[in-house]
């Protein structure tokens, strides 16, 4: 958790203290391309909270009596809000066009792989249907790739 908190803070830190680019050929694009990932992101990440519903908690372990939750965004992949957390921060710091943010937010693939891990061996042990699930559904947090 403090791991985490740190990482966003770097990211804030990069995204506000440090200057974006302002010169250079298809800045447009990735401005918009950068907006298209925020709303592509907060869609997932809306629709992950909403499926998740009492089972939503900030802790890596999961509440008392979880229940599975196997329906809309996580029939994709295992992890959809850190899905949403990953393009939103590079979508967030592309639209900026600020590239401390972009490699800070890239961070966050491996960060979210490795939290993943952790947090799945609770959820095998604590939640009816973990185990099959996650051999039925291959993507912990990016659909094809991880």
């Amino acid at each position: 958790m403090i791991a985490q908190v740190l990482l966003f803070g770097l990211y804030a830190l990069a995204i506000f203290g440090t200057e974006g680019i302002t010169e250079g050929i298809g800045l447009d694009l990735a401005r918009l391309v950068g907006i298209a990932m925020v709303v592509v992101a907060v869609f997932i990440g809306t629709w992950s909270l909403v499926v998740l519903g009492r089972n939503l908690t900030i802790y890596p372990y999961p509440v008392p009596q979880a229940t599975l939750s196997n329906r809309g965004p996580y029939r994709m992949v295992r992890h959809p809000i850190y899905l949403a957390v990953i393009v939103g921060g590079v979508g967030l710091a592309l639209a900026l066009l600020n590239t401390a943010g972009v490699l800070v937010a890239l961070v966050f693939i491996p960060f979210f792989g490795a939290k993943t891990g952790f947090e799945e061996d609770g959820l095998v042990e604590h939640v009816h249907g973990y185990r099959e699930y996650r051999s039925a559904i291959p993507y912990r947090i990016i659909p094809w790739l991880m």
